[in-house]
């Protein structure tokens, strides 16, 4: 691999990160699966971790990353920990609208199309911490509540009250959750509170239903026993490690996490008059990714493209990337993983080919739905 050296300012770890921070044919009628352009303007509120974090751990904590982060597409770094797009944004992409703005940003963000609450670390649990799913929420509802307001004060690039109705809801957290819980607790007891992630993911979903949104759009947690990260720092044996050489456990608790994950949209889709929930299985997705590496264009996806210590993993937790020591490879549109934690922006635009595919939806409908109904 191909490498060259630099210094940066600090990107912190995963774990660092993670302390900041059949039922269907008996619902409602579901829109169609055909892909057209949008009819209105499209809203999208966003809440998650780093894998949809478009600059809001940076804003809120006044981290500035550096290159080599955002060199594949912006050219500098953004506060994303990628080294260009990331899913949300080929998604956002793909309605012709521009980037979500971080909430926390306070340099020139502009809300008309919506707001970016995803802040990297972010988990559904303690529901107090910052930046929680549960605080995420509420710095939506504070939003929510406010925005119509300043909007007849004068104020520009704010969403209207039609904006908020009409408006994409998505959600993709749960990694975090995941990843925490393993640091202490035997498997039993990770998978034992499972349950207690998704109903905080059920309470924001209720509640932002209850302030009139009617559309969601839900990711489930990715294979996250293939992360470089974990490789490295997760004490296993050879018992643990399956046939692509990631960690059985921590994907077994993953595919836990989202069979309840999906019980819980079946749920809430037979609930919720007039609403439409969408779950999309990322898992699959980046599993296949993984799997048929080679098929898909790509090479090593165990292995970090930005790091340190070479192969297998190229990953080193005090010498992450951005760190003085690290190296980074000149190719990156050939690796699925980008620092051991994160996705490169080649492996982000293949997941959401995918998921514009509609193939991983259920329903099966298309992303941009809820702006031409």
């Amino acid at each position: 691999m191909a490498t060259t050296r630099g210094e940066g300012s600090f990107v912190p770890s995963l774990r660092t990160l993670s302390y900041y921070a059949v039922m269907l044919g008996l619902c409602l009628g579901l829109p169609s699966s055909a892909a057209s352009r949008c009819k209105r303007k499209p809203v999208i509120f966003n809440f998650g971790d780093s894998n949809s974090d478009t600059g809001g751990f940076s804003a809120g904590l006044g981290i500035n990353f550096t290159l080599p982060a955002g060199r594949a597409f912006f050219h500098e770094a953004t506060g994303r920990l990628c080294d260009g797009r990331l899913t949300i944004d080929f998604l956002c992409e793909s309605l012709n609208t521009s980037f979500l703005s971080p909430y926390l940003e306070s340099l020139g963000p502009n809300f008309s199309n919506g707001a970016n609450f995803a802040v990297a670390g972010a988990a559904t649990i303690p529901r107090y911490q910052p930046f929680s799913l549960g605080v995420q929420l509420r710095q939506f509802l504070l939003f929510r509540s406010r925005s119509p307001l300043l909007l007849s004060r004068g104020h520009a690039n704010l969403v209207g009250e039609d904006g908020f109705a009409d408006a994409l809801y998505t959600i993709d957290i749960g990694q975090n959750d995941l990843v925490i819980q393993f640091t202490t607790l035997p498997y039993s007891q990770v998978i034992g509170n499972i349950l207690v992630f998704v109903e905080e993911i059920r309470f924001a979903i209720w509640s932002i239903y209850q302030s009139g949104g009617k559309n969601f759009w839900v990711h489930n947690t990715g294979p996250l026993g293939c992360l470089p990260n974990l490789l490295v720092t997760t004490a296993h044996d050879a018992s643990d490690i399956d046939e692509l050489g990631c960690l059985r456990s921590h994907n077994d608790a993953a595919r836990e996490f989202n069979r309840r994950l999906q019980s819980l949209c079946e749920e809430l889709r037979c609930q919720m008059k007039n609403a439409t929930i969408v779950y999309i299985d990322v898992f699959a997705i980046k599993y296949d990714l993984i799997a048929n590496h080679v098929e898909h264009g790509f090479e090593n996806p165990l292995m970090a493209c930005c790091g340190n210590g070479g192969p297998p993993y190229n990953y080193n937790p005090n010498i992450t990337c951005g760190r003085s020591g690290y190296t980074v490879c000149n190719e990156a549109s050939r690796h699925v993983n980008w620092d051991g934690v994160h996705y490169t922006e080649a492996a982000n635009s293949f997941v959401a080919t995918r998921i514009l595919s509609s193939n991983y939806s259920t329903p099966p409908v298309a992303f941009d739905f809820f702006c031409n109904v």
